[in-house]
């Protein structure tokens, strides 16, 4: 069967095989995964338990990062994430190494009509979880500010202080976005760096490195009513982290829940901002930081030629509508 255009065919045979290489059980099932942007997931649903696969990693480090991150996260905060990530380098099986987790337990909101039958009540509810979930994660703590190093199988300092290594990031990804085509203007390119100067000396405030996922999102986790109360009951896909401001791991979520209900979006910011420790400063590292995440986004679409940006749209017209707080909603500052 062929589960997607990056994995392409693979028999029940070949599943069966790289389970028996870690004892998990025989095969009873296995079934594509209706969501995501690169295809890398199978559910499969053993005498011993249900699964997912996860093959043909983007980069030789992918799975090693992923997995030397969910055993620091399982072991150091009480968020839950796919542990034991078990990985399989050898290519025997299916021509790349793949790795296996435990698939959590809990609902997937991106499935549309799992979402649909929610309440207002429920939304709330869970964009308050989402916002106390992502406190939890940044229990999770670094010395420095790094990225994952595969040669050293740890943390590696990053070359720049941190401050510096958002704002090449953000003029790489502008740059980038310059070559594919003429969406990123001129004047969207003047308010990036107006955002920039203004911001620069918030940027340089002391902070504790916190795990930074950097692609905190609701289809990269499940939820669950438990003793009445929505909880995140599992986050997964952790290639793109690091350690960094905690703080820049906001834009994405505040930003799916403004598209949905400006409401909810404050709802998360606030859960999130009674369990973390706030700045001076924060709201114009909030512009930055949201800029750095919405160029990410952007980048990848530019390059890819996504149908669903529409195509009279600039950068900052996209954008720009989430990049000024409503001091008035934001508790915190109001006490």
């Amino acid at each position: 069967m062929k589960y997607s255009q990056r994995l392409g065919e693979i028999t029940d045979k070949k599943f069966q095989k790289a389970l028996d290489r870690f004892k998990l059980g025989k095969l009873i099932k296995a079934k594509p995964v209706p969501f995501g942007n690169f295809g890398q997931n199978v559910f499969l649903k053993t005498s011993k338990g249900d699964y997912v696969f996860r093959g043909k990693p983007h980069y030789e480090w992918q799975f090693k990062s992923e997995q030397f991150m969910a055993k620091l996260l399982h072991e150091n905060t009480k968020v839950p994430v796919p542990y034991p990530y078990l990985i399989d380098e050898k290519k025997d099986i299916f021509g790349w190494s793949y790795c296996i987790m435990p698939k959590l337990k809990g609902k997937q909101l991106k499935i549309k009509k799992l979402k649909d039958k929610l309440s207002e009540k429920d939304k709330k509810e869970i964009a308050k979880a989402f916002g106390e979930n992502l406190a939890k994660m940044q229990k999770l703590t670094w010395k420095f500010p790094g990225q994952y190093d595969p040669e050293t199988k740890t943390i590696k300092k990053f070359d720049k202080p941190f401050d510096k290594w958002i704002i090449d990031s953000i003029n790489k990804l502008v740059s980038l976005c310059k070559t594919y085509n003429d969406r990123t203007t001129k004047k969207d390119i003047e308010w990036i760096s107006r955002i920039i100067e203004e911001g620069r000396e918030s940027l340089k405030i002391p902070f504790t490195p916190e795990f930074v996922m950097h692609d905190y999102q609701e289809s990269n986790m499940v939820i669950d009513k438990i003793s009445g109360r929505w909880k995140v009951t599992g986050v997964f896909d952790l290639m793109e982290n690091y350690f960094g401001d905690g703080e820049a791991d906001i834009p994405r979520m505040f930003v799916a829940n403004f598209q949905e209900n400006l409401e909810l979006a404050y709802i998360f910011l606030n859960s999130y901002l009674s369990k973390h420790k706030v700045r001076e400063g924060f709201e114009k590292r909030f512009q930055i930081y949201l800029i750095f995440d919405r160029l990410v986004v952007w980048e990848w679409a530019q390059r890819n030629k996504k149908s669903w940006l529409d195509k009279n749209v600039t950068f900052k017209k996209w954008c720009g509508r989430y990049a000024i707080l409503d001091k008035n909603k934001i508790s915190i500052l109001n006490r």
